[in-house]
């Protein structure tokens, strides 16, 4: 066990990493040399002595372990005979809005500079990406990869629809992280597969579930031609929420069950595919949904199938529920793949709860078992689109690039980076995949 203490400065709603250099093999790092990065909560927030009050993942100056008492003296202890899960990394999605605005709306030299600093050393170096399969609430218009009516063979299965500006983008992406992992979200099934023969709403049909099983197996092998292999699929975004106004899919515990266990894990595991199945993809209070599901498909002896559960943070929950899943199925793993954020982030009046709140959510995140941490939009535009939602509708991308005309191809090469950049940084930037917590 490792015992290191630092003498701090006091900070004021301010974000703070300390990133050590080499090993040490003492009980007590003293004299250590450490990187230390800070973001504060607001420009006009009263600074800490000493540091920028409107500081954003900024570098100050190194600090050194000690055993001195004074100002303040933060004691660091690490347990290196404990670990806890493994990370896979820190990401964001390249909806169908992010990626027409980062494609359409900035020039060649702005748009690499922006991936830099999204996916790149230099940036904050993001290591995940969760993906559409289809349509999101956030693209042009509603579509999936199988539209024509009755293709039970999908023979018309195709991703032509991604090709101008969705795969370019996801693929400037892997140019700057090669080892970036991609995982899948579909939003719906094809209509015509399901009982409401609409987009928006409705279930599977029982007589699709094979059908819909080599949907799923046709868009990984698509997109593995095109370069981009699929880390791990999940079955449904949000199944327990069907609104009317964007493409969605109800499905229940039995749903999944039956889909995993007798359809899709046997149609990738025949196809000799390993892209993991996620369940669940839901919020955070309804934990005992994906237990009942590795629990019913451990018991028939198909437990092999499912890699583990997906987790949002809408409505309530301090993600403690995924501690209580994984205490329940400790050798399935945890991913939180979906999180936004918008004006309920930046409450009036300059003060620093939002700050707050997001960084102390991304720690119980990550204090709870999770392998992942991944924002929602990469990019909206100052509408807080494109998409199928309404205009300004409180949502915010992690940048915003300007859009004055939504169907205008003109360049605009104006970005802001939201604060959520800046504070997931403080995690992607340091924890590299791979890395263990402690």
């Amino acid at each position: 066990m490792k015992v290191w203490k630092i003498r701090l400065i006091r900070l004021l709603s301010v974000c703070l990493v300390i990133s050590s250099f080499g090993a040490v093999s003492t009980t007590q790092a003293a004299g250590e040399q450490v990187e230390v990065w800070i973001s504060t909560a607001d420009p006009h927030t009263e600074p800490a002595v000493g540091l920028r009050s409107d500081a954003r993942l900024t570098r100050i100056a190194s600090q050194h372990f000690d055993n001195a008492s004074a100002n303040a003296e933060v004691t660091i202890t690490v347990n290196e005979n404990r670990t806890f899960q493994q990370m896979d990394g820190f990401g964001v999605s390249l909806t169908d809005s992010s990626a027409w605005l980062m494609n359409y709306k900035l020039d060649a030299n702005k748009r690499a500079e922006v991936m830099e600093k999204l996916f790149g050393n230099t940036g904050i170096g993001l290591s995940m990406l969760r993906q559409p399969l289809g349509s999101s609430d956030f693209a042009w218009a509603a579509y999936t990869y199988a539209d024509a009516p009755n293709d039970n063979s999908l023979s018309q299965f195709t991703i032509q629809r991604d090709r101008p500006y969705i795969l370019p983008m996801v693929k400037a992406a892997l140019a700057k992280n090669p080892q970036i992992k991609v995982m899948a979200s579909p939003w719906s099934a094809p209509a015509w597969m399901k009982y409401s023969e609409k987009l928006n709403g409705g279930k599977l049909r029982a007589e699709h579930y094979g059908t819909y099983a080599n949907y799923f197996k046709k868009f990984i092998e698509a997109y593995q031609a095109e370069g981009v292999p699929i880390y791990a699929v999940t079955l449904q975004n949000e199944p327990l929420y069907e609104p009317s106004h964007y493409p969605s899919m109800g499905m229940n515990i039995p749903d999944q069950i039956g889909f995993i266990g007798d359809y899709l894990g046997p149609a990738l595991r025949s196809a000799g595919m390993n892209t993991k199945i996620i369940a669940f993809d839901h919020n955070f209070l309804d934990w005992d949904f994906p237990n009942q599901v590795i629990t019913s498909l451990k018991n028939s002896g198909k437990g092999s199938y499912v890699s583990g559960s997906a987790f949002h943070h809408y409505d309530s929950g301090d993600g403690s529920q995924m501690t209580s899943l994984h205490n329940s199925h400790p050798d399935k793993d945890i991913w939180f793949t979906e999180g936004g954020f918008g004006n309920w982030n930046d409450p009036p009046n300059g003060t620093s709860a939002g700050f707050d709140n997001m960084m102390n959510e991304f720690i119980n995140i990550t204090r709870n078992w999770s392998k992942s941490i991944i924002l929602w939009n990469a990019a909206l535009d100052q509408n807080d689109g494109p998409a199928l939602l309404s205009p300004n509708n409180s949502n915010k991308g992690m940048l915003m690039i300007r859009n004055s005309d939504n169907r205008n191809d003109n360049p605009e090469n104006q970005v802001t980076y939201h604060k959520q950049y800046y504070l997931l940084g403080h995690f992607s930037k340091f924890v590299v995949p791979g890395a263990y917590r402690r």
